[in-house]
């Protein structure tokens, strides 16, 4: 069961590594928008690192979800 949860965790960050890469501005708009009266878009800087982030997301769900399958 152990191995069943820890693969689905794996999933879920691969997912939303991929969302926070493809979709950085809907990010943007749930998490910051909302705290500035004056928000226009999000700066360049801001899109970047979230792509990276993403990425980094992406990769560490899917070593995540493949290592209770390499190290069975």
């Amino acid at each position: 069961m152990e191995i069943v949860l820890t693969i689905l965790t794996g999933i879920v960050f691969a997912a939303l590594g991929a969302f926070f890469f493809f979709k950085p501005e809907l990010v943007w708009k749930i998490t910051e928008e909302w705290k500035s009266y004056s928000a226009g878009d999000p700066s360049d800087l801001y899109l970047k690192s979230t792509k990276f982030g993403g990425v980094l997301f992406m990769l560490g769900g899917i070593a995540f979800a493949l290592l209770p399958l390499i190290l069975k």
